[in-house]
């Protein structure tokens, strides 16, 4: 396995990290009514958005 292929399984860890953060804070906000679990749902999306960057770079031959 090339270290190139860990760098993008690393990047997909943190991809599917950010859409389970993203789904629990959008779930709990509309359960619970509560507009605080809205910050758990945008800190998902923004761990998606470097999760992606990362996923790009290594696919390109980049640095970590």
């Amino acid at each position: 396995m090339s270290a190139n292929s860990t760098t993008q399984r690393g990047a997909l860890v943190v991809v599917f990290v950010g859409i389970a953060l993203a789904l629990a804070g959008a779930g709990l906000a509309s359960l619970l009514d509560e507009p605080s679990w809205r910050w758990l749902a945008t800190c998902g999306v923004l761990v998606q958005v470097v999760g992606w960057v990362r996923y790009g770079r290594a696919g390109r031959g980049g640095a970590e």
